[in-house]
């Protein structure tokens, strides 16, 4: 990985990984696992954005990326999940607002919770759908707690996803 004088970062080929078996994911702090979060949203992403998602500065940024690389959970930036080593776990969020609430107060939020992988407005009953994608099942029911615990949601409905069909 390269940084320009612009903040941008050459991503260069491999896979997202596992921690090595001699240490764990409680290892990982909030904080990464959101940025481990936002890569996966977009691995493009320069050092500046990443930094200013996080609120932590670039140089801050710049070493979470090089201790998640140097430990293995990062290998590289083009990101290959559902493999049978490192499957991970999926969810589809339904959310419903409070009366009154809408995307713009509830959306930032919601984006700062680690494990939400895709978040988008529906017409109908529903406001939003979210997907949240986790190493374990508890994981996606911390995230769904704390989706649960946003001001603004009313209520939250969840479905795991049993099979990959496409995508």
């Amino acid at each position: 990985m390269a940084v320009s004088s612009a903040g941008f970062i050459r991503h260069d080929a491999g896979t997202a990984g596992r921690l090595p078996a001699d240490s764990g994911p409680e290892l990982m702090d909030d904080k990464d696992k959101l940025l481990l979060t936002l890569l996966r949203r977009d691995a493009r992403r320069s050092i500046v954005a990443l930094a200013r998602d996080l609120n932590l500065s670039r140089s801050a940024t710049q070493d979470r990326l090089a201790k998640l690389q140097a430990s293995g959970v990062i290998s590289g930036f083009t990101l290959a999940e559902g493999s049978a080593a490192g499957a991970r776990q999926s969810a589809y969020l339904m959310v419903t607002f409070e009366a009154g609430y809408r995307c713009a107060q509830v959306v930032p939020k919601l984006k700062q919770i680690p494990c939400v992988g895709l978040i988008h407005s529906l017409t109908g009953p529903v406001d939003l759908i979210l997907r949240v994608d986790a190493d374990a099942i508890a994981d996606i029911e911390g995230s769904r707690a704390a989706i649960a615990a946003v001001n603004g949601v009313a209520s939250v409905s969840t479905s795991i996803v049993l099979e990959r069909h496409l995508g």
